[in-house]
């Protein structure tokens, strides 16, 4: 196909008159047949390269993404363009993903998304026999990693799949890979000399700082003053759930209305955050590491880590959600030298050691069919003596599916034991040298916040991009101070306050006679006093909250119209 019949397609499509960057030769590339690393910053236009040359030839394009919430969204904005394009996953009942998946049969499909893990359902890759896949797609292919900061088992095996899938084109896409990761995802995906376009990292409009404290309180004082100078929409990343919850907490207390977004709320309450989120001209939004990914939001002023990240990687996949419309956004991180304790902790769970492994395996082959009556806490109580919080199982357990020597989950009794791993196989999914290469993947993290010039320059360094910034970046406090920056940049008359809670009108409650409450208000029940609302649940007319009692933190749950109760308005 030539160059004026893909502009042409562009405009058919998607609607844009000129292609970004090396976009256009990636799909003459790919539709010539050849496969491809491609290396571009968050919010470049990574997708169009495999989704445009799908839309144009005949046959079927396979994406691999990593999250079920990323291809609906993906999914959803094609059907929007009345593109064929369906995904296939394991929220949708067996009725629909065989509806799906005869469509894709049918060929009435141009794009079909899953996630890595669906090649493990057994007969996945032989329905797809009959189909003529054109193009293999693999999504945030820094995954494939042992090195990369997000390394996913089941990523893994793609390059398995490839070739059981008949060694299709491929295209291989992520914002975040440092020269190893991208040797490895080379290798992985045996893509051999194909070419690995790399648009570089710079991104102009954001500004990067570091502010350090010496006691966590210090933190929040921080965080308040980017609030009122910075405004929003932002989000603020925490490590640990429990600091997300004591953060909001403490954001609550002075009026402010957060969202949220962590592993402990239900799927539905996660999409709804995220939608809120999205839809809002001003929301703030503390969340763990797994937000983000797939959120289509240009206007995001500010990215705010409140803990450490693992790596350099992470930091610079997070802070790239930060000013996609090309606006001064600000990207700092709350630097407190006791958080690195955290980071510490994930990186030991990340990488058990093979005695543990190999005692958790044995346990589980000698149990026969009594594995039925187990859990995951129960397996965390009998190898576990400390901490058995910690996630050295939940990673056991993964290594083991991706092995083939289990599948299913121990948690809703569909957990099966095949065979025990091999000697090879726990050489290659325990490399002794792992545990090594993430410790020092953290300690480049804390040297880029401990450590003084620019930093710009040295994320570019890490990602293999020396000196990129000969005299300095100029967007960032090794070089200015965030204030004047602000100062400079930031038009006073432009800025979207963080909403605080409004103003409603007050009074007892019951049978439903007040309006009903949301999830962050404070509200005052006869016997326990004040409490926080942490979740809302509507049914049959009734409302239903789940709160902590402020003098205890103690959970309770209230029917608002069997219970005095009032609201506690902050103005």
């Amino acid at each position: 196909m030539t160059r004026p019949d893909l502009r042409e397609a562009l405009r058919t499509h998607f609607g844009f008159a000129s292609f970004r960057g090396p976009q256009e030769a990636i799909c003459a590339h790919l539709l010539d047949g050849g496969s491809a690393l491609v290396v571009m910053p968050t919010g470049d236009g990574k997708s169009l390269c495999y989704q445009l040359p799908a839309l144009v030839q005949q046959g079927l394009t396979l994406v691999v993404s990593p999250l079920i919430a990323l291809m609906d969204d993906q999914v959803a904005a094609l059907r929007a363009r009345d593109l064929p394009a369906t995904c296939i996953h394991s929220m949708l009942d067996g009725a629909e993903r065989e509806r799906r998946l005869q469509a894709v049969l049918a060929g009435e499909i141009r794009l079909l998304y899953v996630t890595p893990e669906r090649f493990r359902v057994p007969g996945f890759l032989e329905r797809l026999e009959p189909c003529d896949i054109q193009l293999f797609a693999v999504d945030e292919a820094h995954c494939v990693s042992q090195w990369g900061h997000d390394f996913r088992p089941d990523y893994a095996r793609l390059g398995e799949m490839r070739r059981l899938l008949g060694n299709p084109p491929c295209i291989a896409l992520t914002a975040t890979a440092t020269p190893d990761v991208q040797t490895d995802i080379q290798q992985v995906l045996d893509l051999g000399d194909a070419p690995a376009w790399h648009t570089g990292l710079e991104r102009p409009n954001l500004f990067l700082s570091v502010h350090e404290v010496d006691r966590g309180e210090a933190k929040l004082d921080r965080l308040l003053e980017i609030l009122d100078r910075v405004g929003g929409p932002g989000i603020v990343y925490t490590a640990l759930i429990k600091d997300l919850l004591a953060l909001e907490s403490a954001l609550q207390v002075r009026g402010y209305r957060p969202l949220v977004y962590h592993g402990k709320l239900s799927a539905n309450e996660r999409r709804s955050q995220q939608a809120r989120f999205v839809e809002s001209p001003d929301a703030l939004v503390l969340a763990t590491n797994a937000f983000g990914m797939g959120v289509d939001k240009p206007d995001v002023r500010f990215v705010v880590h409140w803990q450490v990240p693992r790596n350099l990687e992470a930091y610079y996949q997070e802070i790239g959600r930060a000013g996609r419309d090309g606006e001064p956004s600000l990207c700092e991180l709350l630097y407190f030298e006791e958080d690195v304790s955290i980071q510490r902790e994930f990186t030991d769970w990340a990488n058990p050691d093979r005695e543990l492994f190999l005692r958790v395996a044995d346990h589980l082959a000698g149990l026969g069919e009594r594995v039925q009556a187990l859990d995951v806490q129960s397996l965390r109580e009998t190898f576990l003596l400390k901490n058995r919080r910690d996630g050295r199982i939940e990673t056991i357990l993964r290594l083991l599916r991706t092995m083939g020597c289990c599948s299913g989950e121990l948690d809703d009794n569909t957990f099966e034991w095949h065979r025990a791993p091999t000697a090879e196989e726990i050489a290659e999914w325990l490399p002794d040298d792992k545990h090594r290469r993430d410790l020092e993947g953290l300690l480049a993290m804390v040297r880029y916040a401990r450590e003084p010039g620019c930093r710009k320059n040295a994320i570019h360094d890490h990602f293999g991009f020396e000196n990129a910034f000969e005299d300095g970046c100029g967007t960032c406090d090794g070089e200015r101070n965030v204030a004047s920056w602000l100062d400079e940049r930031l038009d006073p008359t432009r800025i979207r306050p963080v909403p605080h809670r409004q103003p409603s009108e007050r009074g007892s409650a019951k049978g439903g006679a007040a309006p009903p409450v949301e999830r962050g208000e404070w509200i005052e029940v006869r016997g326990h006093g004040l409490c926080a609302v942490v979740r809302v649940h509507h049914h049959r007319g009734r409302t239903q909250v789940d709160v902590e009692r402020a003098r205890d933190l103690t959970p309770r749950t209230f029917d608002l119209g069997r219970v005095k109760w009032r609201r506690i308005e902050n103005s």
